[in-house]
């Protein structure tokens, strides 16, 4: 794709549609709102273990297996050639596959791979905030969540920081949500429909904000958000916060997210997620000879085939590993004397 058209596709009205970055920042948020109410549910020393406990089988299992999946996958994909409709980037994935002792470090925490399993880059940040949740909401009930949040800003101003550490704010905004959400509701019952609806281009104009100023950098030939741009990141996640804000009090959007498709894509969407890139990579044979009509195929076949496996994935590894931390909660809870806290999908 010519820079020119890609930048008008990414600086567009259309941009939110394309804003993978906007995605992650809102995944970030929801998960700090919805790790703060899981948080909340536990007690004393008990209850820290078995949040830790919870996080680490929800994530991790279902990663590793993924990981597995993908890299022997990784056997059957064809790398294209340089005369071949596809941008670095793509042939860059194609071409990656891990030595074993690679594999093996690799299966040892969340993360990219190398590039194996190159949406991993998120799971890294989730699975160490996940670890650190419990001190942002003791700051945050000890004190106030401004506090929290002041906290989990300030490597944003701070050059040389971890990846993982800048998406602090995502985290402490998602506890914010959480101890805020019945004055939200409340306040949102207030308004009229007008006033919802700016409150929604408004987060829209925050979360793709970046896309629309142009703060894009080449990456293999593509152009893309910087997931290391503080500015950005701290752009995104007041939008990301408003919108989940708006989907937890204004009746309408609720409705449309208690639809059963749209739950049954939630129910799926760590699996959906872990898969579809290999997926992706399976199917670009279909691609030849390049046209629209084969782009178009492309993503049809790569969006039914990722829900069909990710829906298998997850009633055969997903569940299980809850299952399993359901149980070691259990065990916690028989030892230590208290009540077991059991997850299930997909909290």
């Amino acid at each position: 794709m010519p820079e020119g058209t890609r930048r008008a596709l990414l600086e567009g009205p259309w941009a939110p549609l394309l804003d993978a970055q906007g995605a992650v920042a809102l995944f970030f948020v929801l998960s700090g709102f919805v790790l703060a109410g899981s948080f909340a549910r536990g007690r004393g020393r008990l209850g820290l273990l078995q949040f830790w406990v919870k996080r680490v089988f929800r994530i991790h299992p279902p990663y590793m297996a993924a990981l597995l999946v993908t890299w022997a996958a990784s056997f059957a994909y064809a790398v294209p050639d340089a005369t071949a409709p596809f941008t670095n980037w793509l042939r860059w994935l194609s071409g990656v596959h891990l030595a074993p002792g690679a594999l093996f470090t690799s299966l040892l925490y969340p993360g990219s791979a190398e590039g194996q399993l190159v949406v991993g880059w998120t799971l890294e940040i989730e699975m160490s905030w996940s670890l650190l949740l419990p001190l942002l909401w003791l700051v945050a009930r000890a004190t106030h969540w401004g506090v929290a949040l002041a906290l989990a800003a300030a490597p944003l101003g701070l050059s040389g920081m971890p990846m993982w550490l800048l998406y602090g704010i995502d985290f402490a905004l998602g506890v914010a949500l959480w101890s805020e959400r019945e004055r939200i509701r409340a306040w949102l019952d207030t308004l009229p429909v007008a006033a919802s609806a700016v409150l929604f281009a408004l987060a829209l104009a925050l979360l793709s904000g970046p896309l629309w100023l142009g703060w894009h950098v080449p990456s293999r030939g593509v152009l893309e958000p910087s997931v290391l741009d503080a500015g950005a990141i701290a752009l995104r996640a007041p939008g990301a916060a408003l919108l989940i804000a708006l989907a937890l009090g204004v009746n309408g959007w609720r409705r449309v997210l208690e639809t059963r498709p749209v739950l049954f894509l939630g129910r799926i969407s760590y699996s959906l997620y872990l898969l579809h890139i290999g997926v992706l990579l399976l199917c670009t044979r279909l691609v030849e000879p390049a046209s629209a009509a084969s782009g178009l195929l492309l993503v049809g076949v790569v969006l039914a085939l990722s829900i069909a496996v990710s829906g298998a994935f997850h009633r055969l590894v997903e569940r299980p590993s809850i299952a399993l931390g359901n149980g070691a909660c259990q065990i916690l809870a028989t030892h230590l004397g208290g009540k077991a806290l059991r997850s299930t999908p997909p909290d």
